[in-house]
């Protein structure tokens, strides 16, 4: 993490990833009233009057410009990076992607935004294609059976849950749902069996009381309960706009769950992003964190630096 380079994934030095969240890229105009009959036209209201002078296209270009001088080997955006879920975003955000980095390298899931009415994740998927297939997808897969999907780099397996669900005005829930939750299990089994380090990526926090009731994960505890029991070595979500650091006890031992703040925005907390440089070492795996946060004169500075200490048995047990 000292901006000379990125890692070499297979050379026993571990990776760095990269991770940001909840970007708001800006509203692209004109916005067809025919689009907005619908819940859409709450939130083209509250981008008009609020959101649009907090998501600051400048703020993100320069977390963006920070990131790219830390040359890290992945990166993971954790979705909202719509307004209204409208195509003309889609496409929008799709060239965002492109400048990001190469989708080998960049892995992106839904948010609430873009899921902001029935069918719009559906109709826009397309677009972000090859940032959230996991690998092995034919090419222009759809979204059936589409989540989880796992992206394996080196010694990790890079986990999405999409979480994007159409929810009724004033409500900014999410959910994973029966099937995703059906096939995750066997993922993060095999992943373990492999001796990965398995990083989850979803929007919303799965913990309780990270936010409130109508922004929450419906089937949290569903989502708890099957990390508990198949171990997970970190989480990463958005949603919030606020940084979180917890923890989840699994079979195989604790896992943080952590959260950072709109890559965009001042408020409620300064634009951040974190990095993490993932290595295995005798006995589990050794995790540093910086975090780097907007500072009073609108460039990023360093906020936080640790080291995470997850021992794992599997860690141990990866095939020759």
């Amino acid at each position: 993490m000292n901006g000379q380079g990125r890692s070499d994934p297979d050379s026993g030095d571990g990776l760095t990833l990269a991770h940001l969240s909840d970007p708001h890229l800006p509203l692209p105009a004109p916005v067809p009233w025919q689009s907005v009959l619908n819940k859409r036209a709450l939130s083209l209201l509250s981008w008009h009057r609020k959101r649009r002078h907090h998501h600051r296209p400048e703020i993100l270009t320069a977390l963006v410009a920070d990131l790219e001088a830390h040359h890290p080997d992945l990166i993971a955006v954790t979705g909202d990076l719509t307004n209204l879920g409208l195509a003309q975003e889609y496409r929008a955000a799709r060239l965002w992607l492109d400048r990001l980095g190469d989708p080998a390298r960049v892995t992106v899931i839904p948010g609430n935004h873009e899921a902001l009415i029935a069918g719009a994740w559906e109709a826009g998927a397309p677009e972000w294609g090859p940032y959230w297939q996991g690998d092995g997808a034919p090419l222009g897969a759809g979204l059936p059976d589409a989540f989880p999907a796992l992206r394996r780099r080196g010694d990790l397996a890079l986990i999405s849950l999409s979480s994007a669900i159409a929810t009724a005005p004033a409500l900014a829930c999410g959910a994973v749902g029966a099937a995703q939750l059906a096939r995750l299990g066997p993922m993060l089994r095999a992943a373990r069996n492999a001796g990965l380090c398995r990083v989850l990526m979803i929007h919303h926090p799965p913990l309780d009381g990270t936010v409130s009731p109508r922004k929450a994960l419906r089937d949290g505890a569903a989502l708890r309960a099957l990390l508990q029991a198949e171990g997970v070595e970190l989480v990463l979500h958005g949603h919030s706009h606020r940084s979180h650091h917890q923890t989840l006890d699994t079979r195989d031992g604790t896992a943080p769950v952590i959260g950072v703040p709109s890559a965009s925005s001042r408020h409620p907390e300064a634009a951040a992003y974190h990095l993490y440089h993932i290595r295995r070492m005798t006995g589990g795996w050794e995790i540093d964190v910086t975090a780097r946060r907007l500072g009073p004169a609108d460039e990023m500075e360093p906020a936080l630096c640790t080291r995470l200490t997850l021992p794992r048995a599997h860690a141990d047990c990866a095939p020759l």
